[in-house]
């Protein structure tokens, strides 16, 4: 079985649920995040984890050079 590689998001930040489009994404570049528009990353991947229950928080973890891939199995 390969061995599965770990990763380092390169940018984490956690916003609440209930923020505004146009606050969510100033919030985003200013913690480093490049985000167009509409929030979508202009390089790299842009995670969100969707905070349920009591926890109403967004996480938002921004992979610089995008996710590794794993190499083919032999």
């Amino acid at each position: 079985m390969p061995k599965l590689s770990m990763h380092t998001a390169t940018v984490t930040i956690s916003l609440p649920s209930d923020i505004g489009s146009d606050e969510e994404i100033a919030a985003l570049r200013i913690a480093g995040i490049p985000v167009d528009a509409l929030g979508n990353a202009q390089f790299g991947y842009l995670f969100v984890r969707n905070g349920g229950g009591s926890n109403r928080r967004n996480i938002f973890r921004w992979f610089a050079g995008g996710l590794p891939q794993e190499p083919p199995l032999p």
